[in-house]
This record gives C-alpha cells, sequence and structure tokens, in this order.
C-alpha cells in the first residue's frame, strides 16, 4: 500500500473576473464556465445573475439563479411606472444567500458567486458567505467591477487573482493540475477485460477498446502484481491512480485505462507525424522526452531529457526553454509522470502537442492550453497485444493500429 498523500491539485486562490460599468457579458461568462465544468462532471455550487428585459416599470428584471437547484431568486427592487432603472434589492439577495451556503457545506469543487459589487463593499449582500467560503477553502470565483476593485483587494488582503473576462483567463486560473481529475469525469464504469504489462509498454482492454501507456523504465524488472490484483475492477476504477497516484506502474495502468475509454475506434482524425507539427513555428522548437530518431527528423529540435545524452538538455532546461519556444512536442509520459502542468504553464500560447500512443484522444484537454494530441487507436488488439506481451516496441504494434492527431478547433 502507498503510504504518500494521494496527488491533489493546488488549492486556487479567490478568482475575481474584472469588467467595467454594466456586468452582462461577465454573468453570462461566468454561467458559460460554470456550466461547462458542470458538464465535465464537477460539482458547481452557488449562484449566478440573469438580467431579463424591462418589466413592471423597471430597464430591466434582475435574478439570481441557484447553479445547484436551478431556483430562481428575484433580487429587483421595484422602483415603480417611469422608473428608468431599478436597485438590488438586499431582501432577495439575502434569499439567494442559502445556494451560497450550501455550497460551501458541500464543498463544492467551485463556487460562484455572481459579484462583489456595492452591497458586498459596504459589508452586505453575499460577503459574508464570499468569505466564510474562502476561510474553509472553497474555491471561490466572483466578478467585481473597476469601482470596487480596491475594496475586493481589502475583503481578501490581497489573496486573489484578478482575471481578464475571457474564457481564456477562467482557464488558465482553474489551471492545467486539475485535467487529471478531468479526465476521469468522463470515464465510464465499464468491465475490463484483461490488462497487459510488458517490458516497454502495458494495456488495458474492454470490450469496446484498448488503451496503451508506455511502462516507466523505474518499473522495468520491477515483480508485477498476481493476475488477481487487476480482476474484477471496474474501468473507471483502474483509471482513479491517474488523478491522484504516485505509484509509477498503476499510474501507467491507469492512463492506458483512460486511453482505453478514449482512443476508440469511432476517434477520426489525420494521421500526422507529432514530430512535423509546428514546422511554420516563430520560434525555436522544444522537444520534452524520448522520440526515436528525433535527430534524422528535427535536427533543429532542442531536446529535453531526465537522463540527456550529449547535446541534449536536462529537466531542468523546461523553463528556461519552453517560454521562448515556436511549438512545444512533448512524449505522453509528461501525462504520467505528472510533468503535464508544468509544461502546460511554461508553454507560450498553448502552443503545445502531446504525442505518443499513450496519448488521451479526448478534446476535453484543449481547454488547458493543448493544441494537438497525436495518440494510437488500436484496431488488431491481439496483435498489438501480443507484441507488447512479447517486449515488443512501438514501431512493431504502429502497423496493427492508426495514429489519429486532433487539434483545438
Amino acid at each position: 500500500m502507498d503510504s504518500r498523500h494521494p496527488a491533489v491539485p493546488p488549492p486556487l486562490r479567490p478568482g475575481a473576473v474584472l469588467h467595467g460599468p454594466g456586468s452582462a457579458a461577465t454573468d453570462a461568462l461566468l454561467e458559460g464556465f460554470a456550466r461547462e465544468l458542470t458538464a465535465r462532471g464537477f460539482r458547481v455550487g452557488g449562484v449566478i445573475q440573469r438580467n431579463e428585459a424591462p418589466r413592471e416599470g423597471c430597464a430591466e428584471l434582475m435574478t439570481l439563479v441557484d447553479l445547484g437547484s436551478g431556483r430562481v431568486y428575484d433580487i429587483t427592487q421595484k422602483l415603480g411606472p417611469g422608473s428608468q432603472s431599478c436597485r438590488v434589492d438586499p431582501t432577495g439577495v439575502a434569499e439567494a444567500s442559502e445556494a451560497v451556503r450550501r455550497g460551501v457545506a458541500e464543498r463544492v469543487d467551485l463556487l460562484v458567486v455572481n459579484k462583489f459589487g456595492g452591497l458586498e463593499a459596504g459589508g452586505g449582500g453575499l460577503v459574508q458567505e464570499l468569505l466564510a467560503a474562502m476561510a474553509e477553502g472553497v474555491p471561490v470565483l466572483t466578478s467585481v467591477g473597476s469601482r470596487y476593485t480596491d475594496d475586493w483587494l481589502t475583503a481578501t488582503g490581497g489573496h486573489t487573482d484578478l482575471l481578464a473576462p475571457s474564457m481564456a483567463a477562467l482557464w488558465r486560473w482553474w489551471g492545467p493540475h486539475r485535467l487529471y481529475p478531468d479526465l476521469l469525469q468522463g470515464i465510464e464504469d465499464a468491465g475490463v477485460h484483461r490488462v497487459g504489462i510488458g517490458e516497454h509498454w502495458v494495456f488495458v482492454e474492454t470490450g469496446r477498446a484498448m488503451g496503451l501507456a508506455s511502462r516507466p523504465p523505474q518499473t522495468r524488472g520491477r515483480a508485477l502484481p498476481p493476475p488477481e490484483f487487476w480482476a474484477g475492477r471496474s474501468l473507471r476504477d483502474l483509471a482513479a491512480p491517474a488523478a491522484a497516484g504516485w505509484d509509477a506502474l498503476e499510474v501507467a495502468v491507469a492512463v492506458a485505462a483512460l486511453n482505453a475509454h478514449y482512443n476508440h475506434a469511432g476517434v477520426e482524425g489525420p494521421a500526422v507525424n507529432g514530430l512535423d507539427l509546428f514546422d511554420a513555428a516563430d520560434g525555436p522548437l522544444v522537444v520534452v522526452g524520448g522520440f526515436p530518431q528525433i535527430r534524422e527528423r528535427r535536427p533543429d529540435a532542442r531536446v529535453i531529457e531526465m537522463d540527456p545524452k550529449p547535446g541534449e538538455y536536462p529537466d531542468t532546461a523546461a523553463d528556461w526553454l519552453i517560454p521562448a519556444a515556436g511549438g512545444v512536442i512533448a512524449t505522453a509520459s509528461a501525462l504520467m509522470n505528472r510533468s503535464l502542468p508544468r509544461l502546460i504553464t511554461a508553454a507560450p500560447h498553448g502552443r503545445l502537442a502531446l504525442v505518443g500512443p499513450g496519448t488521451p484522444l479526448t478534446p476535453r484537454l484543449f481547454a488547458y492550453g493543448i493544441d494537438a494530441l497525436c495518440g494510437f487507436v488500436a484496431t488488431d488488439r491481439e496483435g498489438v497485444a501480443g507484441v507488447i506481451l512479447g517486449g515488443g516496441s512501438s514501431r512493431q504494434f504502429h502497423p496493427l493500429g492508426r495514429m489519429v492527431t486532433l487539434r483545438t478547433p
């Protein structure tokens, strides 16, 4: 039993989307982000604001919507016929606070509070709920108008991230470490037919597909678990260490389990060689990890390796080379050894490709800053299994499947 603490994403600082006069676009941005995370399987609570067409003499009708239950709270203080503007009704906001308190109590993955505005700056509104969530360590996302930015900084003691009003900025704030639980969220609870561990590769097979992952070098020669260790486990259970485990072999099997879900026969895309990506990039190409014949195919590449050969760079060079790169190509091993979030953070403008048979072929990864995915779909499963169990290489099983490349839209 591994006694190490599970891998968990680093805590999020409270996020505040900055906006100028009028918040309709920001309200829509927060709602869109919350709905996307919910669709991916994350638990999102709190409230978002919706403004409707004029009614009953008000310029517009303001409501708060409970992201958990869908309940709508009217927060418009009606000022009567002929009014050109309406104010927020503190009573309605107080009623809506129950949705925020419930999100804190349930320790949701993200608590959204529509805004830190005039009421909150004055000590009212939802400020107490916001502060309580922060004190409990619940990730908080809100918005703040430019006139209240100083009040927000004072309320948080400066412990906050001020965000541009864009979906890309929200995903950067959410952070690439969360791609691991995101991948796991999408896994069906299917039955596993068999698990195979060869000298260089591992595979997991279901009734639908076969997923692969490279076997970490440090596990080669290690005694393997008995067959009953894998028997009777569901695909989701087998994939769980991909999100939180540290044992190198269990994580490799977990990534293969992820790929047994995502890399199925229905995935379509061109068979582009990953090393040919970013040919026209404005800047040097950085390659992270070992690719066969890399010097013959891309003599211009700056290669980073854990155990560098002459002319290659050590792992510590990543923080120096990647920010100035025109493109970054990383082996799928970066997903397994958990260096991928670091590479994504360093890579400029999401110019990063994940390449190799262990790459999950899912658009879920694009939001985190990956530009291209080059993975493998096994078509002759028995043939692939035979190669892997016989200690063969990827070059030997490549003809028994097809390479697929997915690009960001």
